[in-house]
């Protein structure tokens, strides 16, 4: 029995010691300063126990609401903070996915701009061409037209001379007359060829044999002669034009060839010419979109860290008030534990011995 009563006695103790050391710590924070001298004051104006305790549950409850709103403000940040994060980083995952796709564009559109380009070069050259062959097939053609005008008028002189020719042979006159008109008349021609080639070759001995006709059977001879060299002319320069229509007829058809397909080329080179001008403006405007994508995303970025800093140091600031007001709270559930358990007369001095500063 005497132990039971010792062991009631030390525990008494032990309480009463632990009640004293809440009350001394008190004083340490600027709250434990307000609860102790509501204790102090009630106690001092000899309030009941009962009114300490009602005391201290209005201090409790404030804490508790200030503990609450507390924690709500501190949930309705987070979420805030969540929100305006998630909205960041969205803006910085789309930015940094539309600049990677427009990554993947340029080397693709490089290429094509290239191939354009390279097309249009060869279309161009290939232009170039055609009109160098029109170039040359047009000096071929003029050259032909006028070595076939020389030949023709040198035909047609051949034929005038030995027209003449005839006519002084086979005109009427003494052969002493014949004679000295023919001599004339040959060499009229040999001062206008004195390098005759051909048909003048021919038209040259005639002439020169019409000079030495002295009888009429003589004559004869040499007016059928000549007639037969003028048929014979004739016949030739229908040959020739038939040959020259022949040449103008393929000259044009080559020309138009070449023109119909140099109309195919300028088209087929302005298309090009075109699209590369297409594709030159689709790579500045991806370049700059890849650029605003990289800035949008650095600053959202530098944006979302400054958030998160932001929030993180408001979520440490009311998670330390929060955690401040639990350890209000505590310490009013415990006073108050100590003021339901029963207050001695000597916790009651040791409590008004208590100095706030």
């Amino acid at each position: 029995m005497k132990i039971i009563v010792f062991l009631c006695v030390l525990i008494a103790l032990s309480s009463a010691t632990e009640a004293i050391d809440i009350f001394n710590t008190l004083p340490k924070t600027d709250f434990g300063k307000t609860i102790l001298q509501t204790v102090q004051l009630e106690l001092s104006n000899g309030s009941a126990v009962d009114s300490v305790v009602e005391s201290l549950n209005e201090i409790l409850k404030s804490a508790e609401q200030e503990k609450g709103a507390i924690q709500t403000n501190l949930r309705n940040r987070q979420t805030q903070c969540q929100t305006r994060q998630d909205d960041a980083q969205s803006v910085i995952d789309r930015a940094n996915a539309k600049r990677a796709d427009d990554e993947r564009k340029l080397p693709l559109l490089n290429e094509e701009l290239i191939s354009k380009q390279e097309q249009a070069l060869v279309k161009d050259s290939e232009e170039q061409r055609n009109n160098d062959k029109l170039s040359l097939i047009t000096a071929t053609r003029e050259q032909q037209k006028q070595e076939y005008q020389d030949r023709r008028n040198e035909l047609t002189n051949y034929v005038a001379a030995l027209g003449e020719a005839k006519s002084i042979v086979s005109g009427l006159g003494s052969v002493s007359f014949l004679q000295v008109n023919s001599n004339q008349h040959y060499l009229k021609f040999k001062e206008a060829h004195p390098t005759p080639r051909g048909y003048g070759i021919m038209v040259e001995l005639l002439l020169k044999a019409s000079t030495q006709a002295k009888t009429p059977e003589q004559v004869e001879k040499i007016v059928a002669t000549i007639q037969g060299l003028i048929d014979s002319i004739y016949e030739l320069q229908k040959q020739e034009l038939l040959v020259d229509d022949a040449r103008e007829v393929e000259f044009i058809r080559q020309r138009e060839i070449l023109l119909l397909a140099n109309q195919t080329l300028a088209a087929s080179v302005a298309q090009l010419k075109a699209q590369v001008l297409h594709l030159q403006q689709d790579i500045v405007e991806v370049t700059n979109d890849v650029n605003t994508n990289k800035s949008i995303a650095s600053i959202k970025t530098k944006e979302l860290n400054d958030w998160v800093k932001t929030c993180q140091d408001e979520e440490k600031n009311l998670r330390a008030i929060f955690d401040s007001r639990v350890g209000q709270v505590e310490t009013v559930n415990q006073i108050l534990i100590i003021f339901n358990s029963g207050l001695s007369q000597e916790l009651r001095k040791s409590i008004a011995e208590i100095q706030l500063n």
